[in-house]
């Protein structure tokens, strides 16, 4: 701990390789690798927030110094170990990945006493760590992709690894009681549902907007009870006209149950374009190979750019652009004389041919999401794609 104003807490674990407990997915060297590339310069919360909370006055400071470090690690008794064996089960210990790094509390952080705190934020969770390091941690708010690795013999599920493209997608590193991929130490605990919190502040936020805080809370409490099974009793004494508008109530919110399909739709239509969008930068970069390694006559082999293709696939861009720079630079070493190329090879053909493999690509993928797509008679453009209405 640094308490000099406005302090700092130095080493503190950002995630951990091993199972996001509660969110389906794992988290493998790779994903950290890419946290510590990209943490530098991310903020940090209070939390990550209510459903009645923006974020806006919960902010504490940001993330500096983020460094990746090996350890190892007993999974059965959940604790850092020394040497192979754990030194407390006996147990085999496995080798993990963390990122790390020291977090600066902002001048204004001072100000924040939230949850009915007699002291500022930074001074609370700093006295917290000191005295009871298992008792909090991080939690990342992030937008993942994934990599799914062929199955292995044996195994009882699918794995799924978390990948981050671009500094953009990782939002946020917050102090929460629970995080998810921290198992040990200042970072101990499971289940932190953020983006279902998020999701459904940013809903509630839109209702409020539309139509006030008062309506917006009486559809809430309409859903909740029809969720929950609540019947209402059967009294004569009961308000009719107050039946007459829990039920005008419940018709609105159906409606809005259909609004909200409606909305959902275009986001997924939107994440289809962004899906093809990146599909075809990869498609468009492994071409690249081709051509510069064709101008520099000495053509990449076939099993070089499956290799990029594969690491490109895998979500591991870093490693994939590493070894296409590294396969040209082969190709302007051996490079030689201009050679012809005999009609008889088909090369002419294989534009038209790739660009009709990347566009029934593209329309099998939105079809799979429920749109219609129509394409020209040669099957290279996509001439028209929307997303099927819901109900229909």
């Amino acid at each position: 701990m640094d308490r000099a104003f406005p302090g700092r807490i130095r080493g503190a674990s950002i995630i951990t390789t091993g199972p996001a407990l509660g969110h389906g997915f794992d988290i493998d060297r790779t994903t950290v690798e890419q946290v510590t590339e990209f943490a530098a310069g991310t903020r940090g919360r209070w939390t990550h927030g209510s459903l009645s909370e923006d974020g806006l006055g919960r902010h504490l400071g940001t993330w500096e110094n983020v460094r990746m470090e090996s350890f190892r690690l007993c999974r059965t008794c959940g604790v850092p170990a020394e040497q192979e064996a754990c030194g407390q089960c006996g147990g085999e210990t496995s080798l993990e990945w963390r990122s790390v790094g020291d977090f600066s509390f902002a001048s204004s952080a001072h100000r924040i006493r939230p949850d009915g705190l007699d002291v500022p934020a930074p001074v609370y969770l700093m006295e917290r760590a000191q005295e009871d390091p298992s008792s909090l941690g991080i939690s990342i708010v992030a937008r993942f992709g994934y990599y799914e690795p062929p199955a292995r013999e044996g195994e009882k599920r699918q794995r799924r690894f978390a990948r981050l493209e671009a500094r953009r997608d990782l939002r946020r590193g917050d102090w929460v009681a629970d995080p998810a991929a921290n198992p040990v130490g200042l970072h101990e605990g499971t289940r932190a549902p953020s983006a279902l919190t998020e999701e459904a502040t940013h809903e509630l936020n839109q209702i409020v907007q539309r139509e006030g805080a008062a309506k917006a809370k009486l559809r809430a409490l309409a859903f909740l009870s029809r969720y929950f099974g609540d019947q209402a009793e059967d009294e004569s004494t009961e308000d009719d006209e107050e039946q007459d508008r829990l039920a005008e109530l419940q018709s609105q919110l159906d409606e809005q149950g259909k609004e909200l399909n409606s909305l959902r739709a275009i986001l997924e239509g939107y994440e289809a374009a962004e899906e093809i969008r990146h599909q075809d930068e990869k498609a468009s970069y492994l071409e690249g190979l081709r051509q510069q390694s064709a101008k520099l006559n000495a053509p990449i082999v076939a099993a070089d750019l499956a290799e990029v293709e594969r690491l490109l696939e895998g979500g591991d861009l870093k490693t994939a652009k590493v070894l296409g720079e590294a396969l040209l630079a082969k190709s302007k070493a051996e490079g030689q004389t201009a050679f012809a190329r005999g009609e008889s090879t088909g090369l002419a053909a294989e534009p038209k041919d790739r660009k009709k493999a990347s566009v029934a690509a593209r329309v099998s993928m939105l079809r799979r999401r429920g749109w219609r797509v129509e394409t020209n008679q040669d099957g290279t453009e996509i001439v028209r794609a929307a997303p099927r209405s819901a109900g229909r």
